[in-house]
């Protein structure tokens, strides 16, 4: 397939696959963040029925950059805000301590696991194979939660409680994003830098950034214009980081994070930009999925279940954090943490993003692994979710009349 027809046929899937989104946001089908479109992905992929090849795919790594920075910038657009508030304190700090304690675990887990099988990973790859699966575990994908809460019209403290976790996790794997790209050093820089400056840089960067988009939008403005600066400054976020070998996710979500503390216009922003999320989403999902390759690292399997493992048993031990904190969860049973175990876009974004930056056995590993779990954790969580929900007396009409009856 050429680099041309593979172009019209992601436009026509950012087209179509709106639509189906959309419909599928209220009939409920389809999975809640379309990791089945990276399934078509790798199926289409130079790893399956090679009809997308590995030269096409290296074509649309600028476009891929923009896409995922463009994911990024609307995430920390929305980042803390659940509907139309901000989500409480103790929300985030929840969230914030979910989103360690499950990457720290996954990332331990996958440490031990290249210890004890001949992976050929050491040293510093070693480091980065284990910190980021753990970032790119670490988060749970706020379209499931949302999913499930607006599909089955759940009202009550639990419903909000998660909704506002899934809105308020993403900092932390982003944070160790920053940190994770620094271990390899960026070339061509004027002055040289140590290590620990440069996730600082990175967040800098995106808040300088932001900050300056915030400024360009004090006034008021044409729509034609306001889209204009933002996709140039949003451009601009991508290059910079791109040329210093930064975090595009990072230096875009602390884009997004400044734009929207800083802008008058904050709520008419999110509502204009964040449409355009799942166009963006379901091609950046395509191309990620078919760069995915099982046959990365002789012991993948190994690591996925490793990983999946620690991530499960980090949410369950968070379910019970939960339930100390809140009267309501203690109605929706033990394993009311496992409701959080759905990643998607944020997961397959830092795979696809470590893919880019580490080309060979670590980006591939992590890229195949975060969607592996990604899979996984989209059938469990809105499941367990849902029961959970049930457990705690805010779901109502559940079952329709017949199904009851029987």
């Amino acid at each position: 397939m050429s680099a041309i027809l593979l172009l019209m046929g992601l436009l026509v899937l950012s087209y179509l696959g709106n639509l189906l989104v959309t419909r599928r946001a209220t009939s409920g089908a389809g999975l809640p963040s379309g990791v089945e479109y990276a399934a078509l992905g790798f199926v289409l992929g130079p790893h399956a029925l090679a009809l997308v090849g590995a030269d096409s795919l290296e074509a649309f790594e600028p476009i891929v950059q923009v896409a995922l920075g463009w994911l990024s910038f609307t995430r920390g657009l929305d980042f803390g805000i659940a509907g139309d508030r901000r989500v409480r304190a103790g929300s985030l700090a929840l969230a914030t301590f979910g989103a360690i304690a499950t990457g720290g675990a996954v990332a331990y887990a996958t440490w031990f696991v290249l210890g004890r099988v001949h992976a050929g990973v050491s040293g510093v790859d070693r480091v980065l194979l284990a910190g980021g699966l753990g970032a790119a575990c670490s988060e749970t994908t706020r379209h499931a939660v949302r999913w499930v809460v607006d599909r089955h019209g759940a009202q009550g403290p639990l419903a909000d409680r998660m909704n506002e976790i899934a809105h308020a996790d993403a900092a932390f794997p982003l944070l160790a994003l920053a940190v994770l790209f620094a271990f390899e050093p960026v070339h061509g820089v004027a002055t040289p830098m140590p290590l620990r400056d440069w996730p600082a840089v990175t967040i800098a960067l995106g808040a300088v950034i932001g900050t300056g988009a915030a400024l360009l939008l004090r006034g008021e403005m044409e729509l034609e214009d306001t889209w204009a600066a933002i996709f140039g400054v949003s451009l601009i976020a991508v290059g910079m980081a791109t040329r210093l070998r930064l975090s595009t996710l990072t230096v875009c979500f602390f884009m997004g994070i400044a734009t929207s503390a800083l802008s008058r216009h904050r709520k008419e922003l999110r509502e204009m930009v964040l449409p355009t999320e799942r166009p963006v989403l379901l091609p950046a999902l395509l191309l990620a999925g078919a760069r995915i390759d099982f046959r990365a690292i002789p012991p993948l399997a190994w690591i996925a279940a490793a990983t999946i493992g620690a991530r499960v048993l980090a949410k369950v031990v968070f379910g019970w954090t939960l339930a100390a904190a809140s009267p309501a969860a203690r109605k929706a049973g033990p394993l009311l943490g496992l409701s959080l175990m759905s990643s998607g876009a944020l997961s397959i974004s830092i795979g696809l993003a470590f893919a880019l930056r580490f080309p060979g056995p670590v980006g591939d590993t992590v890229l195949a692994v975060a969607a592996v779990s990604a899979t996984v954790g989209e059938f469990v969580g809105p499941l367990r979710l849902r029961r959970a929900l049930i457990g705690a007396g805010e779901i109502k009409d559940l079952r329709a009349p017949g199904e009851a009856a029987a």
